[in-house]
């Protein structure tokens, strides 16, 4: 082959290649932000991160990060659960979306969990506030994967990059917290 003909094939490959990735750079990338205002401007907390990074951590933390959740866990309830016990209520409340769970305190607060189409919903209220919470069933999915393999933090995190919304918002007397993920 010539060496024209290799300079031009060389450049069509290109060209092409280029133009697959057009719709991709015209796309703005996921991002973590977490904000967190307090009752007073001492405790005013603004985090946004490129999701790129979040993925990172999770790939050289996520063993880490499950084994210090379970320790907490083990530490702080007399309940024992290992992953395969989580595994299978996970796939209980997948192989049933019409599940819920309600718990009514004496004090009036309220917690309920409930499948709403393509997210786990947990919601609650209280005295002090109020708590709301969106899990994409894609996380439990990705994070429980196939029987008799380890929960996959990094997993989850990856299932969540598609999720352009809210995960996390608590609201309250004394502040607000919220996580979601969206453009930058």
């Amino acid at each position: 082959m010539s060496m024209m003909k290799l300079l031009r094939n060389a450049t069509l490959a290109t060209l092409a290649l280029a133009l697959t990735a057009l719709p991709a750079l015209g796309q703005e990338q996921p991002w973590l932000h977490i904000q967190v205002d307090g009752d007073d401007d001492n405790t005013n907390v603004e985090v946004n991160l490129p999701f790129a990074a979040v993925e990172a951590l999770g790939d050289s933390l996520g063993e880490h990060i499950l084994g210090e959740i379970e320790k907490e866990w083990d530490h702080d309830t007399d309940v024992d659960v290992d992953a395969e016990d989580l595994r299978a209520l996970w796939q209980s409340l997948r192989d049933n979306p019409g599940a819920w769970v309600t718990i009514d305190e004496e004090d009036g607060g309220n917690l309920r969990a409930r499948m709403d189409g393509d997210e786990v919903r947990i919601e609650g209220s209280g005295d002090d506030g109020a708590l709301d919470i969106r899990v994409p069933v894609a996380f439990g999915d990705a994070l429980f994967g196939e029987e008799g393999t380890e929960p996959d933090l990094a997993a989850a995190i990856r299932a969540l990059a598609d999720h352009d919304d809210v995960l996390v918002s608590v609201g309250g007397d004394d502040g607000r917290v919220r996580v979601w993920i969206g453009p930058r």
